[in-house]
């Protein structure tokens, strides 16, 4: 974004005097929320000035009503926004909120926008209108006035369909879009900035698996399938979720808008792609980082490293594996695999120069790519494009500007003159052929996404005067897609790659691993049968889970654990992985002796403990958590009777404990406060221990959890105990530990004893009650 932009977006929020905030903090009773029938709302604060407030979802300003002590009649779906002013300076934060009055019931979350309507609605200046030089193409970016890149503030409320607020407050509000925004029901972005006073959104929005904050969302209006299903590019993302296809993707929902209290039809809430929605995923500092889009638009950065990319694919032969090495240190290229996967499956029409990319800065770092912007597919201006051969489209060297130009079908090009790429690309697409686009997946996706809308299609469709068997058509297009595009797609390869007949493949992994497919699935004891070619053999990786070694394969005759499998043979291939458990000679003398999972100061950390005879070589010992995420320990030897400490940064641990003398950071994952389980393994995946603990809500800020005795079982959770405090990490955990353990053992015997005398007592009694022989 310009900071002038943002600057003159600054400019136009009214002056604040800095007086008493707490004196100028308004409420509404009732709170805004969805209601049934008509509100008296009353203003309460704001002692220290005038309030004045707006029901048309304009900014309150001293032009506006003031308000008089009376209740503020709201009859209908009202956006209600005052703030305090002492004369024409604001002296308190505005207050603002929605009601939704005698709406009717959605499944879907409410975006409630109040806004200035000359903003948006101004014949001359408003966004939403042509205004007076609109230009004589669409695409003019000085023409019509919904090509600004401006931004404004507004009043945002985001009400599930339980009635909650899950965020109430300004927010900015700029246009967002390409030709999509000619359409009368126009895309918009969200912006958190400081200066509206909320700098995000603190709500899990798409899930609990996802984020759960954001400072930018767009809320689209289908993009190029607005009047047609609505669903296509939502519906899309969504198919490749699975790990293995390792693309950055947005995240979305089916939302309901209301702009200014007035219904304003479907859309879907996105995640916005800009260097922050990079950085939350990767790690990675968003100021230094490239952003590209097109051929080479900078978003942010520089387009230097992405040129040098290029003009080595250009200027080298690909098919000679040392170039094929070096150009894997410049992208990755599994990452664009995939995508160019993903595009001829959805046979997308605008995936050529519509694309985005990225890098972040500094040596080593690789060029990836972002699936983005995919309404164009599954036949959207084709009635039968489930038939279309998009590898040609892909593979196009003199293509039209629009849409492949040649420039946006180069890399493909001349990465499938690589033998090792092209196996690859073949094998993959028939991986995900059999999996997540089969017809019984994507039809099930479909079903799923058409659902979500369904009940608010007919206000929809009425809002904008579009016909329901219009819509219906787009529908059953996709069901048709979804339904018939792989087998269409299975042949198009065939015939393009020379695959040859079809070979059954018919994989499962035995308990304790799995079965890496070409590089890319997973298959594990529930097993995989699909079709591949004969003339393009697959690859086969066996991995055993910790603890587990691998034993040799059933059904082919090779002992490796990684091999190419030929399948000219004409027959059926029938394999299975066999893997047999591993435990390490000093299982058990190794061992997890204290964790803690929550230490504000130093970080999260945990201890190992040598309590056996044997020095141990840690060398390749991992740790694993509840999310199979692993940590390698470095070369290094634990005596008997030493500690090692495993800490995630190095600087924070040393402050709080500097007596501390051996200790490991860079502990890439956190350890769970109430819910974890810590593996530790040889680096042959043999079990060396493991540990499990589920505890109650700590009211502690610190705590550590700590084996009681280093001599008891760790993995009964009734030898540790819960300390309050910073732990004692790298040392002997504290004698009160012991004591404590002593105590409860001393308590149990006593329950013990008491038992056996009550037992005699019994006895004893029931004998004498005994009738005697007469």
């Amino acid at each position: 974004m310009r900071p002038t932009l943002i600057l003159f977006a600054l400019l136009l929020l009214p002056p604040v005097a800095s007086v008493d905030a707490q004196a100028q903090l308004l409420s509404f009773d009732p709170a805004p929320g969805v209601y049934r029938n008509a509100q008296d709302v009353f203003i309460s604060g704001g002692d220290a000035g005038a309030v004045y407030y707006t029901t048309d979802g304009s900014r309150p300003d001293p032009r506006s009503r003031q308000y008089d002590g009376r209740p503020v009649k709201v009859t209908a779906t009202t956006v209600l926004r005052a703030a305090v002013f002492d004369g024409f300076i604001q002296s308190g934060p505005e207050h603002g909120g929605t009601y939704l009055i005698d709406e009717p019931a959605s499944e879907l979350l409410t975006v409630s926008v109040g806004i200035d309507p000359w903003r948006l609605f101004n014949p001359v200046s408003g966004w939403f209108m042509p205004g007076p030089d609109p230009g004589t193409s669409e695409w003019d970016p000085t023409g019509a006035n919904w090509w600004t890149r401006k931004e404004f503030p507004g009043q945002v409320d985001l009400i599930e369909s339980d009635g909650t607020t899950v965020h109430s407050g300004v927010l900015g509000f700029r246009m967002f879009g390409g030709l999509s925004r000619t359409f009368p029901q126009k895309s918009f972005s969200l912006s958190g900035r400081k200066a509206y006073g909320n700098k995000k959104i603190d709500y899990p929005l798409f899930g609990p698996e996802g984020n759960r904050d954001f400072r930018f969302l767009v809320v689209r209006n289908g993009g190029s399938d607005w009047g047609r299903s609505y669903i296509r590019d939502a519906l899309l993302t969504g198919l490749l979720r699975d790990e293995s296809w390792d693309l950055d993707l947005q995240d979305a929902r089916p939302v309901r808008v209301y702009l200014n209290g007035k219904y304003w039809g479907l859309y879907h809430l996105r995640e916005k792609i800009n260097p922050r929605f990079l950085a939350d995923r990767h790690d990675v500092d968003k100021d230094s980082l490239s952003l590209l889009e097109h051929e080479l638009t900078v978003k942010h950065g520089s387009s230097r490293e992405y040129e040098r990319l290029r003009d080595f694919i250009i200027n080298s032969d690909l098919t000679l594996p040392e170039n094929y090495e070096r150009l894997g240190e410049l992208m990755d290229i599994d990452n664009f695999q995939r995508l160019q996967i993903a595009q001829t499956y959805f046979d997308n029409r605008d995936a050529g120069g519509n694309i985005r990319y990225w890098r972040p800065d500094g040596p080593g770092e690789r060029f990836r790519w972002i699936l983005y912007d995919v309404d164009q597919g599954f036949g959207l201006h084709r009635e039968e494009g489930w038939k279309i051969n998009t590898l040609e489209f892909y593979t196009e060297a003199h293509g039209p500007q629009w849409p492949n130009p040649p420039w946006s079908t180069l890399f493909q090009r001349q990465l499938l003159t690589n033998p090792r790429y092209r196996r690859g690309f073949v094998n993959r697409t028939l991986d995900y052929l059999h999996t997540d686009f089969s017809a019984e997946a994507v039809s099930e996706r479909t079903e799923a996404a058409i659902a979500s809308v369904a009940v608010e299609m007919p206000r929809q469709l009425e809002r904008w005067n579009q016909r329901p068997d219009y819509w219906q058509y787009h529908i059953d297009k996709l069901r048709q897609f979804a339904r018939l595009r792989p087998d269409y797609l299975r042949e198009h390869f065939r015939q393009f790659f020379r695959g040859g007949d079809d070979r059954s493949v018919d994989l499962a992994a035995g308990r304790g691993g799995y079965i890496i497919l070409n590089e890319n699935l997973h298959v594990a004891s529930d097993g995989l049968t699909g079709a591949y070619f004969a003339n393009v053999p697959i690859t086969l990786e066996a991995v055993p889970e910790p603890g587990y070694h691998f034993v040799g394969w059933e059904g082919i005759d090779d002992a490796a654990p990684r091999l190419e499998l030929d399948l000219q043979r004409d027959q059926a291939y029938r394999i299975r992985a066999v893997f047999t458990p591993a435990t390490h000679a000093l299982a058990g003398e190794v061992i997890i002796n204290e964790v803690c999972p929550r230490s504000k100061l130093a970080g999260d950390w945990l201890e190992l403990h040598n309590r056996g005879t044997v020095a141990a070589d840690l060398t390749g010992w991992y740790l694993t958590d509840n999310s199979d995420r692993r940590f390698t320990l470095p070369a290094g030897t634990l005596q008997p009777g030493a500690y090692l400490v495993i800490c995630r940064e190095e600087s924070n641990f040393r402050v709080i404990y500097p007596e501390v003398p051996d200790f490991i950071s860079g502990l890439p994952f956190g350890l769970n406060k109430e819910d974890e389980r810590i593996g530790l393994f040889s680096q042959d995946g043999s079990y060396v221990n493991a540990i499990a603990y589920q505890l109650p809500p700590q009211r502690d800020s610190s705590f550590s959890y700590a084996l009681a005795l280093p001599g008891l079982d760790n993995s009964k959770h009734r030898n540790w105990v819960v300390e309050a405090g910073r732990g004692t990490p790298g040392f002997a955990n504290p004698a009160h530990l012991q004591s404590a353990v002593i105590t409860r053992q001393n308590f149990w015997a006593r329950i013990g004893v008491g038992i056996a005398v009550l037992l005699v007592v019994g006895v004893v009694r029931s004998l004498h009650l005994r009738p005697r022989p007469s």
